[in-house]
């Protein structure tokens, strides 16, 4: 019975932290958003603002390489095996190591980086364009070194179970670079390159600060910021060879979003855009909870394999799908009947006509099944990298690539640019079954028959939500005449608002009704979490 409310217990955390991580990431996308416009109003489409987004992109990739996805996916199986296994002492003395290890692959790394750009300038004789690019790539290059470690810092605390310090994290940068857009830029000379290489500058400055801001918490957990380099460390190797194959995976998810560029642009004009603009309304919502969830269930699955314990990863992954579900489906549903409204409220102004809106909506709503099969591929990864797994998803990627690419050729030319988003979907859903039998055969039957019942309940609750908000919408929309031409963005905000708010009321109603168990756990989660700060204060 104890055994039970443990379990009960650490359900209720999993669904608070991944609420919690959650807003975090909503909240460092509000102000990504913010730092976009800010970017936007200053330097425009100009040479400058070009510079610096090709110069900032080699940075961006060596963080998914070296930080962050394949760091953390390698890093916190060992870890936390380690702490199962070995007493403190020695965890740490492992991760003096791995700190060293890395800090010093990634100074080598970037004084490489620093020296070519150097060489370059100097002995070649550049267009403009290249010399500003190689000037600020100069200067962001370090950025590199301080994210990769604030990965790392990161992969420590969540393993220890702290999720929310790592999960704010991120919000930092994108408030170092709005601070500096907004009081610096406009002090300086409008001429040359002194603002975009202060926008650099402060590129630099965010990942220190990112860096800083674990370290208290690191110590008081008993890490110790110091250089001990032990070269017959068999989990620092481990660690590295997992990495190796876990870069791979990085690789064959950066092949084929280049390959769906190729194919979208081969298509004609306009269709890379339309896409790009239906992912960014997907990722929004895939972000919030599924990357979320995904986070927290990399340490928890890997604290249970380090036990021995199947049946609790088993017990954790059918509750863990079954509120991805909860979440996604009416997400998913919710997008495909209000696809166009959304699309029109957020993009419909300036050069963005009505046909793309319609385009754009053909894009969202091929993409609205992958809400879906992208957040269970999120689920499902996680289990065998805490099996220390990291080849198997790689093997299925490179095989779902190829799939992904026959299905665009084939769908590309009746469907034009939704025949990639709709291609993306089907790989990825076939992904998912892949993994989904594999992890059967590996840890047993996580309850399949709960699940599919499950889900059968909430997708009554979604359709009965869909009609819900498509009847206020448009009860709201054809009525409201009595707003004026120039309330026009009022007059597309208000249905819209509206009826999502009765889709939210209609499906937890729903839901009631069909009396799905997701809905109580969900809301008795948060409800214990108020009242436990409800006492803190």
């Amino acid at each position: 019975m104890q055994s039970g409310g443990r379990l009960s217990l650490d359900k209720k955390k999993i669904i608070r932290s991944a609420g919690l991580v959650g807003f975090f990431i909503l909240l460092s996308r509000v102000f990504g958003l913010v730092r976009e416009i800010a970017m936007a109003a200053i330097f425009g489409s100009s040479f400058a603002m070009d510079a610096f987004v090709v110069a900032f992109r080699i940075p961006n990739l060596f963080r998914s390489l070296f930080g962050e996805g394949a760091l953390s996916s390698a890093f916190v199986p060992v870890f936390t095996e380690s702490l199962e296994k070995q007493d403190r002492e020695k965890v740490w003395q492992f991760v003096s190591n791995m700190f060293s290890f890395l800090s010093l692959t990634l100074a080598a790394l970037v004084a490489v980086g620093i020296l070519l750009a150097s060489l370059a300038l100097m002995i070649l004789h550049l267009s403009p364009r290249i010399a500003l690019i190689l000037d600020l790539l100069q200067i962001m290059l370090p950025y590199m070194f301080f994210i990769c470690l604030t990965a790392f810092f990161s992969a420590i605390l969540n393993s220890l179970r702290r999720f929310v310090l790592p999960a704010a994290t991120p919000v930092a940068m994108n408030i170092v670079m709005i601070a500096v857009l907004f009081l610096v830029c406009p002090f300086l000379p409008a001429a040359g390159d002194w603002r975009i290489k202060a926008v650099a500058w402060s590129v630099i400055a965010a990942g220190v600060i990112q860096g800083l801001m674990q370290l208290p918490q690191l110590n008081r957990c008993g890490f110790r910021l110091r250089l001990s380099i032990d070269w017959q460390d068999p989990r620092v190797r481990r660690v590295w060879q997992l990495m190796g194959a876990a870069v791979i995976g990085v690789g064959v998810t950066q092949v084929n979003v280049q390959l769906n560029g190729i194919v979208a642009l081969i298509i004609g004009p306009g269709s890379p855009s339309y896409l790009y603009y239906a992912e960014r309304l997907i990722y929004l919502p895939l972000g919030i909870f599924a990357t979320a969830l995904g986070t927290i269930l990399l340490p928890t699955f890997s604290g249970h394999v380090a036990q021995g314990r199947n049946d609790l990863v088993r017990d954790t992954l059918n509750h863990s799908i079954r509120q991805l579900m909860f979440i996604m489906l009416p997400v998913a549903v919710g997008m495909f009947v209000l696809a166009r409204p959304i699309v029109r409220l957020v993009y419909e102004r300036g050069a963005f006509s009505a046909f793309s809106t319609d385009m754009t909506t053909l894009a969202v709503q091929c993409y609205t099944p992958g809400l879906i099969v992208f957040s269970l591929l999120k689920v499902l990864i996680p289990i065998f990298y805490a099996h220390q797994d990291m080849k198997t998803p790689v093997k299925i990627g490179l095989a779902c690539t190829a799939l992904n690419v026959a299905l665009m050729l084939i769908l590309m030319w009746p469907m034009k640019h939704a025949g990639i988003a709709l291609a993306t979907v089907i790989s990825t859903g076939v992904q998912v079954v892949i993994m989904g039998f594999l992890v059967h055969r590996r840890i047993g039957s996580p309850g399949w028959r709960n699940i599919f019942g499950a889900t059968m309940k909430m997708a009554v609750a979604a359709a009965a939500m869909a009609l819900a908000a498509l009847w206020v919408y448009h009860g709201l929309h054809s009525t409201g005449t009595w707003l004026s031409a120039r309330h026009g963005l009022l007059r597309q905000l208000v249905p819209l608002i509206f009826s999502m708010a009765a889709a939210v009321l209609v499906y937890g109603a729903a839901a009631a009704a069909c009396r799905c168990s997701e809905l109580g756990e969900f809301w008795m989660a948060f409800r214990r979490k108020k009242k436990t700060v409800d006492r803190g204060l």
